[in-house]
Parts: structure tokens; sequence; C-alpha cells
């Protein structure tokens, strides 16, 4: 029963789930959020990624299982499609109650979250551009989730989830190329696929640069303290890196280092400057 449960937090991306937590909960915190609502918005980021993930899962368990992905559990028949249901339900519901009873303003950025997936499991946004922009959004949305829940708004938070959505938007590249392999299996088009590494790359370039800018001017006009600003130069060379290696060397196995040392030392830098820089 155990391991059963561990499968079904692992298949839900427990890392990511606990980076979301993290980054809504850090945000909420940098801004000025009491201990009650950080951890407020660190649950509703847990709750509304979970729903998220089982939603993209319920969409793709198809193409999961003929691509040969081994992360997809409905895909590999150890859960059953209702039951992803089940989650997908418990997960956007419990995040949609938090959300209201935090700050109503907060089931906005739940909605765009949810309906971005949505649009991608029915092909809306199936496109090489559109993924890479709904990526980005998503994260976006979570910065604002964060921000309203330290009853915040203007333009520092609208800055700081611009910085993520760019992050997210120019690291699409990674992913994509990590997951070739599957992709082209069930003729899935990519940014490289359809553009060349070569555009890519400086697709990757262009977000990583404009990201690191909004940024930077999120330092001036959030009000954050000088932590933050070290962060962020942190950030930028350690982000000018990892995307060089990945660049040097564009291929899956390069790609998935990369795309996990993105996640893992830039999304923890960024969760240290929200808590640096908190005024």
């Amino acid at each position: 029963m155990l391991n059963k449960l561990w499968r079904v937090l692992e298949a839900g991306r427990v890392g990511r789930l606990i980076m979301m937590a993290l980054v809504t909960g850090s945000t909420a915190y940098g801004f000025g959020g009491s201990n009650r609502s950080v951890l407020a918005a660190a649950l509703i980021g847990v709750f509304l990624a979970l729903g998220g993930f089982y939603l993209d899962y319920l969409a793709d368990w198809k193409k999961d299982r003929a691509s040969g992905k081994t992360l997809n559990p409905i895909a590999q028949g150890e859960l059953s499609p209702a039951a992803g249901l089940v989650l997908v339900i418990v997960g956007t519901g419990t995040s949609g109650v938090l959300g209201l009873i935090t700050n109503p303003w907060i089931l906005l950025p739940c909605a765009g979250v949810i309906a971005i997936v949505g649009g991608m499991a029915i092909g809306f946004l199936n496109t090489p551009i559109f993924r890479a922009l709904s990526l980005g959004a998503i994260q976006g949305c979570y910065v604002l989730i964060g921000s309203l829940a330290a009853n915040r708004f203007g333009s520092g938070p609208l800055l700081i989830a611009l910085f993520l959505f760019f992050a997210m938007t120019g690291g699409r590249v990674m992913g994509e190329v990590r997951d070739a392999p599957h992709d082209i299996q069930v003729k899935t088009v990519t940014i490289p696929q359809r553009y060349g590494l070569r555009s890519a790359s400086i697709f990757l370039l262009a977000n990583e640069v404009v990201a690191y800018g909004c940024a930077l001017a999120g330092y001036w006009v959030g009000g954050f303290r000088t932590g933050y600003l070290y962060c962020i130069l942190a950030i930028v060379i350690f982000g000018t890196a990892i995307n060089l290696v990945f660049i040097s060397r564009p291929v899956p196995k390069v790609a998935d280092l990369t795309n996990k040392l993105s996640l893992g030392i830039l999304g923890m830098l960024y969760v240290l400057a929200m808590v640096v820089g908190r005024r």
C-alpha cells in the first residue's frame, strides 16, 4: 500500500511538487506575506501542481504508452484513468478552496493553470511555440498565486512572473531535446525538430536574456533587499553556464543533465532570492 502511494506521488513528480510549494511559498514570503499566507501559498502550489500533472497524464496516457515513457502511471497500467481523474479533482478542488479562503483573486491564476493544461490536452495549444509559451505562462501563474497570497499585486510581482515566464519558455528547448527519442516515435513536432537546433538555441538564449532583464528590473521596483540582487546575479552566471553546456552538445543525455541543473540549482536560487530579499 505504501509503495503504491509513493508511486502515485512519484508519478506526480514529487520533486516538482516540492519545487512548486517552494516557489509559491517563497514568493508570498518575499512579498511580505504572513506565516499563514506563506503556508497557504505553498499548499495551493502543491495541490494545483498535482491536479495539473494528472490532468496531463490523463490526456497523454495513450501517447505515452505508445512512446514508451515510464513516468505516467496510467500509461503503465498502475493507476486507472478513473483514479487519475479523482486526483485531478482533489488537487484542483483543494487548491481552489484554499485560494478562495486566502484571497479570491488567486482563483484567476489557478484557473489559468488549468486552462493552459487543458488547452494543451485537447490540442488547442499543441504546437511547438505554444507549448513553450504555455510552460512559461504556468510558471508565471504560480508567482502570481504567491504574490496574491501576500496581498501584493503590481509591477514588482508582474516582473517576477515575467522572469519565470521567459526562463521556462526558453528552457522548454532542453526538455524537448531530452525527450526527442519519445517525441519522434509519436510524431510530436518540437521546436528543435521544426526549426533546427541552431534556431532552438537562439530561442533559448533570447528568452533567458529577457528573463534575466525582468529579474533585475524586479529588484528596483519590487522593493527587495540586496540579497535578492546577489541571488539573481548568481542565477545569471549559473544559468548562462548551463545554457552554454547544453548548446555545445545538444543531445538527450546532456539535455537531461542541464534540465535537472536548471530546475535544481536555479530553482533554489530563486527561492533563496525571495527569502533573503524580503523587506
